[in-house]
């Protein structure tokens, strides 16, 4: 006996609406990239993130991509998605009391031309010492582990994104330098409810389709 099934059609215009695309990268973008998302040159300023906050460093945050201690392992080195941002051109600075201690790097990315119901950011980072908090438009996200430098700490924003100008901020602590940042993102269109139910009527009517032996 055949089974009734709902058009494929059903099934393709869901998926599309489950997934939105994007006709370029809404942001934010990772650390040590330029506009085009190709890593910066050896101590360029990145044009993303500016350091705020600090009576010692900042506006400028710079790339670094070789060097100690990238290059002999205590840092995660740096690849095609990311590079790590410092304070200073010079790794092993000294800032008159020989202290870093916090240092707050900023970036901001404008949704406004993007619809979607909702967003979410996916992402890992890496700090030296260490990562503190991370905050979306001046409230810390819940849940984030603290960072290292060695290794990276995952993490995922899911709420408090707006569909306009937001604010990112990375906050790590060292007690001597070096001190660095390293961040990468991916941040992705989220459906509404009643799409992903009509998403999965669709895969059910293709389901029954083939199960059916519907022509």
């Amino acid at each position: 006996m055949q089974r009734f099934a709902f058009p494929t059609a059903l099934a393709l215009a869901a998926a599309l609406l489950a997934a939105p695309a994007l006709a370029a990268n809404p942001g934010p973008f990772g650390t040590g990239l330029d506009a085009s998302g190709a890593p910066l040159a050896q101590d360029a300023v990145d044009p993303h993130y500016t350091i705020v906050g600090s009576s010692v460093f900042g506006p400028a945050a710079y790339a670094k991509l070789s060097g100690a201690p990238i290059d002999n392992g205590a840092w995660v080195n740096d690849s095609t998605a990311s590079t790590w941002l410092v304070p200073s051109t010079d790794f092993f600075f000294l800032d008159q009391a020989g202290i870093t201690d916090t240092i707050t790097y900023r970036t901001t990315f404008d949704l406004s031309a993007y619809s979607a119901p909702a967003w979410r950011i996916d992402g890992r980072w890496a700090a030296d010492d260490s990562g503190l908090t991370i905050r979306l438009n001046g409230v810390v996200v819940p849940g984030v582990a603290v960072a290292q430098a060695d290794q990276w700490a995952t993490f995922a924003i899911t709420s408090g994104i707006l569909p306009g100008l937001n604010t990112l901020e990375f906050t790590t602590f060292s007690t001597v330098s070096p001190t660095g940042l390293r961040v990468e993102m991916t941040t992705s269109a989220v459906p509404e409810p009643t799409t992903w139910l009509l998403m999965a009527a669709g895969l059910g009517a293709v389901a029954l389709r083939r199960r059916g032996g519907v022509q």
